[in-house]
């Protein structure tokens, strides 16, 4: 009887739930925020100060998707936003651009993971190699090595507004166009 219990218990399904993929969502879902003094600096004229603020929001796509929306701000002004769907790969989050410009001879792709107390985003390949997504970024600006602390991250509270943000619906377009 023990035995035909066990065997019983061991045939039932494993829940995406348990999944590490669900495990890293769970983690990493909410919207993060940072706050930050900036400026943008004018040969011969005073810098204009102003306050910038980088916005990241990671919701669950499925169970091994998340999507991501990012505006960020960097050095003197210049802006990166984008929003995609990335998928649980080894333990982070990868997004493969699925209409790749070559012209740098290297596709972009981003890489969503945890370290420590920091959410990272990157579009490096390799540790130090170049960034891969100047299509998201611009041409001055790349995700290279961004950190957030995962202390600035907040439950989402307009998730069906997120999700018909224009970026959710091209994202998820995209997404589901990759997996035909």
């Amino acid at each position: 009887m023990k035995t035909a219990l066990l065997l019983a218990v061991l045939a039932l399904p494993v829940h995406a739930a348990d999944s590490p993929s669900a495990q890293m969502i769970k983690d990493v879902e909410g919207v993060y925020k940072n706050r930050f003094p900036a400026k943008i600096v004018v040969p011969g004229k005073a810098d204009e100060k102003y306050e910038a603020e980088d916005v990241v929001e990671i919701v669950r796509h499925n169970d091994e998707s998340i999507f991501v929306r990012a505006s960020l701000t960097f050095a003197n002004g210049h802006r990166c936003g984008f929003g995609i769907i990335a998928t649980y790969t080894n333990g982070t989050f990868v997004y493969n651009d699925p209409n790749p410009d070559l012209t740098d001879k290297q596709s972009c792709m981003v890489t969503i993971s945890t370290r420590g107390e920091s959410l990272l985003l990157t579009d490096r390949a390799k540790a130090k190699g170049p960034s891969t997504c100047k299509a998201l970024c611009g041409a001055r600006e790349s995700l290279g090595d961004y950190a957030i602390a995962t202390s600035k991250k907040a439950k989402i509270t307009y998730l069906p507004k997120l999700k018909a943000s224009k970026e959710y619906v091209q994202a998820l377009k995209a997404f589901n166009e990759m997996q035909r």
